[in-house]
């Protein structure tokens, strides 16, 4: 039996239905207790009863990554439910509302929310997570990004700088904490992920394999995670084959 030092433990914050969860599932799957988190505990209950009645360690907790108290309760949460795992990978999933406008109609509340979650949420998640993974001598923070984060569509004005600024602080992060063993990546998704919700609003997929499927995202993230130190990768972009880019 491993010792109790050596158990690992995962965290997501968005892990609601969709990658979120396949996500947890993935990382339970590989031998770590999960923690899902996302703004309300009811949200990603049945993912942490799923991983349970499938065998795998998982508890959810509520927290909105936008508020550092917040983030800091769910930690100590955490860290009660499992007082003797180390954090060896940590997910930063949290979607902001997504809002579609001409330039020219939208109001400053328009686009604080994907600031708010996208930068400031990274930010207070990095900075409480960061340090666990060096204490357990290493670690991996699996950051969700999109192709706004590339670049700045039409109408896409209240995205587009949340995410480039999310990308942007992967950057610093992998730069200054990947010669300390944390092996920061951040993943473009680029297509639309198959959900229930998205079959809900669109129907189904009207050619096959034109969306991307949530647990083939998360095996990527965790062939991520599982890099050897010499060859790891910083930036990854996912899509369809059929998607245009």
């Amino acid at each position: 039996m491993a010792a109790q030092s050596t158990r690992k433990l995962a965290v997501v914050v968005g892990a609601g239905p969709g990658l979120g969860a396949s996500l947890a599932r993935a990382f339970a799957h590989r031998n770590h207790a999960v923690a899902v988190l996302a703004r309300s505990e009811k949200t990603v209950q049945s993912v942490a009863e799923d991983i349970r009645k499938n065998g795998g360690d998982a508890a959810p907790f509520a927290c909105d990554v936008t508020k550092r108290d917040s983030l800091d309760a769910a930690f100590a949460a955490i860290k009660k439910q499992w007082p003797d795992h180390q954090l060896k990978a940590a997910l930063f999933n949290a979607n902001s509302p997504f809002i579609m406008k001409p330039f020219l109609e939208l109001k400053e509340e328009d686009v604080k929310p994907g600031v708010d979650v996208n930068f400031y949420g990274a930010f207070h998640f990095a900075q409480v997570t960061i340090p666990l993974m060096l204490e357990a001598g290493g670690g991996f923070l699996g950051i969700t990004g999109a192709t706004a984060a590339l670049k700045g569509s039409a109408k896409f004005a209240a995205l587009a700088p949340g995410k480039f600024a999310l990308r942007g602080l992967a950057q610093n992060l992998a730069r200054e904490f990947g010669p300390k063993g944390v092996h920061v990546s951040h993943i473009i998704v680029d297509g639309i992920i198959e959900t229930d919700r998205v079959k809900g609003m669109m129907g189904e997929a009207k050619q096959p394999d034109s969306r991307l499927q949530p647990d083939a995202i998360a095996d990527t993230y965790v062939h991520l995670a599982e890099q050897p130190r010499n060859c790891w990768a910083f930036e990854l972009d996912l899509r369809p084959s059929v998607e245009k880019w």
